[in-house]
């Protein structure tokens, strides 16, 4: 009967170290998701500069391994960037509103204003990275603190 109890009790235990790692990875992947995006968003002014681009066809010229970087997993390149935002699962509320903003005013505004504007939400979007890049230790070693220790505290609240 010991067996399974020590067996039970290194199950949980492992479980706790298994679902840290996996919130210290998506923390991780907000961090890298929000640098792909930014990227994104300067070839997006690159478009406007040279070649005064409507959406369609910025979303259609760009490499693919960009837009699998933003977490765009889809067949069908849609034609806005508001679905396209949709469709790269973004997982961060603030990153997801500040690309909703762009996206609700691109293509309302002479190309200067585009350009200007692309500027804004990169800048923006440079500041969420720099709050995540801040925060993404705070957050792993709190992940790690509460994950090992709840399953250590199920460990000896069951024994």
């Amino acid at each position: 009967m010991s067996f399974f109890k020590i067996a039970g009790a290194l199950a949980v235990i492992v479980s706790g170290f298994v679902m840290s790692y996996i919130m210290n990875s998506e923390a991780t992947e907000k961090w890298k998701q929000s640098e792909a995006l930014i990227s994104f968003m300067r070839y997006i002014k690159i478009q406007i500069e040279c070649f005064a681009l409507p959406a369609s066809e910025i979303i259609s010229r760009c490499d693919a391994e960009l837009l699998a970087s933003c977490g765009f997993q889809a067949q069908t390149r849609p034609e806005k960037f508001e679905r396209l935002f949709e469709l790269c699962g973004i997982s961060d509320a603030e990153t997801k509103e500040i690309l909703s903003g762009f996206a609700a005013g691109f293509g309302k505004g002479y190309r200067e204003e585009q350009i200007k504007e692309c500027e804004y939400y990169i800048e923006l979007l440079c500041e969420r990275r720099e709050k995540l890049y801040e925060e993404l230790p705070k957050k792993k070693k709190l992940n790690s603190t509460l994950c090992v220790s709840a399953a250590f505290a199920i460990v000896i609240l069951f024994l």
